[in-house]
């Protein structure tokens, strides 16, 4: 028995490394020759790597709903990528489905007399027609006298939802948490979302905590990539802009559904996975191949990868007694 479980030890460890690592696609259309694009596309937008079925020019995207505009900017004269033609600006697209977004950050500010000039006060609102806001995201909202709230559509019925953050002084501010006094946070929202506005409010117009909090702030972003610290309000006084996730996938149709249709979208070498977030479906490369499930092709790999996953699909699926040792 010692000797069985020694040898099953030892399968487990070097059986992946004669397999080279090449179990599975990383997913991030970057295949083992690089391809990412339709042949004669841009394959990036500055330092954007832009996969099929996204494409920067007509005939090297999908649709119009994964066109990505590479323009220039009078504040960044570097190519920067835009979904289609708005103003959303993209730093990173996933084959796995997801999208990363700058966007906007609400404020609400008032002077020491509690009165509001003309550029004191925004509400962004980001309209999508086909992606939806990713659940990786969180609400959130700071400062001491603050109430925001989400508004948004979860597919033909509207969604509401919000927080508070209220404190009298600085020192009943809770750095390094969002739970109410300085910052309030909500985590959860429903998958499927889009077209969210965010509104921002105030029930003294800051003018009992304006010496260190003259404005709030609210904003959608990408979990992980925001904490709440001591120079947060400070901070949040320079930005205009957190990274927030969308996701995406191909039209509206189930695994199930999709191979029977014309525009199909996943090749060979590569197999449907139904998304978790939204209708439609993603492809996906088969385990052994790497590369861009989307294109003819695209997933490249060792066919000895394939033999060896197999290998290993059978070898732990099996019970010591049954190996043969």
């Amino acid at each position: 028995m010692a000797r069985m479980l020694l040898q099953l030890s030892l399968a487990m460890v070097l059986l992946p490394l004669a397999c080279n690592g090449g179990i599975g696609g990383d997913g991030d259309g970057s295949g083992g020759d690089g391809t990412v694009a339709r042949p004669g596309c841009p394959d990036r937008c500055g330092n954007v790597s832009i996969p099929f079925p996204f494409g920067t020019k007509p005939d090297c995207y999908l649709d119009d709903d994964y066109l990505i505009n590479c323009t220039t900017t009078n504040s960044n004269p570097a190519p920067t990528a835009f979904l289609r033609h708005g103003n959303i600006m993209v730093t990173n697209i996933s084959l796995k489905g997801e999208v990363e977004i700058q966007k906007l950050i609400a404020k609400d500010c008032y002077d020491r007399n509690g009165t509001q000039g003309p550029l004191d006060s925004f509400e962004p609102r980001i309209t999508l027609s086909t992606f939806t806001v990713s659940t990786r995201n969180k609400f959130t909202a700071i400062g001491c006298d603050t109430y925001a709230i989400l508004k948004g559509f979860e597919g033909e019925k509207r969604y509401r939802t919000g927080c508070m953050s209220l404190c009298d002084k600085e020192e009943d501010v809770n750095y390094g948490t969002c739970n109410g006094a300085g910052c309030c946070q909500i985590t959860s929202f429903p998958s499927g979302l889009r077209n969210v506005t965010l509104r921002l409010s105030s029930y003294y117009n800051h003018s009992y905590v304006h010496e260190f909090n003259p404005c709030s702030y609210a904003f959608i972003v990408e979990d992980g990539k925001f904490n709440f610290s001591k120079t947060s309000f400070q901070e949040m006084n320079k930005t205009e802009t957190l990274p927030m996730i969308l996701d995406w996938s191909i039209g509206n149709e189930s695994c199930s559904e999709a191979p029977k249709r014309h525009n199909y979208t996943c090749y060979e070498n590569s197999m449907c996975v139904n998304s978790t977030t939204r209708s439609g479906y993603l492809c996906q490369c088969l385990p052994g191949y790497q590369g861009n499930p989307y294109l003819p092709n695209g997933c490249k790999g060792d066919p000895l990868d394939l033999l060896c996953f197999l290998f290993l699909l059978r070898l732990f699926s099996k019970s010591p007694s049954e190996l043969v040792v």
